[in-house]
């Protein structure tokens, strides 16, 4: 008897759109920035790795308060300076 296989119901297709809390800089096409979904204070910090083609990757989110928005910025920081190495690397 053949095994019935179950497919993926299909998902709805939700549209989120972000404000820019704090832009970090770009490094080889590579653009970083922290986002927090549009109108809601309460969602969380997002750092988000955009490429040219406009797709994103996010990368860490944070909790929507003061300390975490300066942790978030301080892991941008990082997270740039090691982009810039590693790219820097790669490029060579």
């Amino acid at each position: 008897m053949a095994e019935v296989i179950q497919f993926p119901r299909r998902t709805e297709t939700q549209t989120l759109h972000f404000d820019e809390k704090h832009a970090f800089g770009e490094i080889g096409g590579l653009m970083l920035s922290l986002v927090q979904e549009q109108d809601k204070a309460d969602a969380p910090y997002t750092l988000v790795l955009f490429d040219r083609n406009d797709v994103f990757f996010p990368l860490e989110s944070f909790e929507p308060t003061p300390a975490a928005f300066d942790l978030a910025k301080i892991a941008g920081d990082i997270t740039l300076r090691a982009l810039a190495v590693g790219h820097d690397n790669w490029s060579r």
